[in-house]
């Protein structure tokens, strides 16, 4: 049985598989931040490589570089995560984060994805649920909380009469790993800013985490707040401190019927807060 080379292509992209291997060795840990030539086998057959998007970034105006200095190089991890948190809180508006983020070039992790994630919903929603690492449908439409996982969601919310149209949807991370594998702790501190800078200048009232993914993203560490209770998040330069809440993942939904409980109980706890809110 044959496969057409888009059909491999594919198959190779779900794999994660972002590198090409050469005749030459190549360092795995400098090739992640620095695009390193490679010497094909046939080179009397090679075609010219597709530009890259740090090459795309070079065409760029020159102020739009300037605003935006990982479009030019971040050759270290310590350089993205600096320039991660000076372009993040020079954003003073909701567009203005959105821009800076979508041009936030040199990247790993923005590099190998599809889409760069951005919260959808209104500002001063009374809840901002924040999900995992995009998964795959989520690269793929470019939509928080689309496929299987936003099914669930729809479903989770239903059942607790939680009118979704009033709340922000975010991802913990902007931009899916390859292959949907775990980030490392340098990709969290780089995504880590916008994050927060997302959570100040839509001002959600409160904060709900999917998962181990958003509490490491926001609190440094995967173990979750005590469940079924609200918990204070300080966050630099905000005016109070934002109450929070973990809930399991709505993938877990069909994990077992002790997980569908945890969570049945934990909208509920969600749900009676909000409407004595209102």
């Amino acid at each position: 049985m044959t496969h057409s080379p888009l059909s491999l292509l594919r198959l190779y992209e779900e794999w994660g598989v972002d590198t090409a291997i050469g005749d030459s060795a190549t360092d795995q840990r400098e090739s992640t931040f620095t695009p390193v030539p490679v010497t094909l086998r046939h080179t009397d057959t090679a075609t010219a490589a597709p530009q890259t998007r740090q090459q795309a970034a070079a065409t760029l105006p020159a102020a739009q570089r300037a605003r935006n200095p990982v479009a030019q190089h971040a050759s270290m991890p310590g350089e993205s995560v600096e320039a991660a948190r000076k372009v993040a809180r020079q954003a003073t508006s909701v567009a203005e984060l959105k821009t800076v983020m979508e041009q936030f070039h040199g990247f790993s992790l923005y590099k190998t994805a599809i889409h760069t994630l951005f919260a959808q919903g209104p500002r001063h929603a009374p809840l901002m649920i924040i999900g995992d690492a995009p998964d795959a449908d989520e690269d793929r439409s470019g939509n928080v909380f689309s496929g299987l996982c936003g099914s669930l969601l729809d479903q989770m919310l239903n059942a607790a009469g939680i009118d979704k149209k009033t709340l922000l949807l975010a991802t913990a991370l902007p931009w899916r790993p390859p292959g949907g594998r775990p980030p490392s702790e340098i990709e969290i501190q780089t995504c880590r800013p916008f994050l927060e800078q997302t959570i100040r200048l839509f001002a959600p009232q409160r904060l709900l985490l999917c998962g181990s993914m958003p509490s490491r993203v926001l609190t440094g560490s995967a173990k979750l707040p005590a469940a079924h209770t609200w918990h204070d998040l300080t966050l630099e330069d905000y005016p109070e401190p934002l109450p929070i809440m973990s809930i399991r993942h709505p993938l877990q939904l069909r994990a077992s019927a002790a997980a569908r409980k945890d969570i049945w109980a934990t909208l509920l706890l969600v749900a009676q807060t909000l409407q004595q809110k209102n």
